[in-house]
């Protein structure tokens, strides 16, 4: 049995799967940002923030529970306009953590 680094047995195209999911979830997050400022104001902003985009689930940690319902009323207005600047289904479901 011949010994082969770990990079060399993983296929080239599995490197770039991993890179863009990585990329599309940063690229999640940063949209919720941008669409959720259209909706909240600066202090409902500060209460919550984006953390993590993975297998269509996305999950936002809300430091201030007050704005919870507020921030789940306008989630779906914020999903769409998510998924439609990225051109597909991307974003399934989000979860809270407060």
């Amino acid at each position: 049995m011949t010994w082969q680094k770990i990079s060399e047995a993983i296929p080239r195209d599995a490197k770039t799967i991993s890179r863009g999911a990585q990329v599309d979830g940063a690229q999640v997050c940063k949209l919720w940002h941008e669409y959720a400022a259209q909706y909240f104001g600066p202090i409902a902003m500060a209460a919550h923030e984006a953390l993590n985009f993975r297998d269509g689930v996305l999950t936002i940690s809300v430091a201030d529970a007050t704005y919870l319902l507020d921030i789940r009323r306008q989630q779906p207005k914020i999903i769409r306009l998510i998924n439609q600047a990225l051109g597909g289904n991307l974003v399934k479901t989000v979860r809270y953590l407060a």
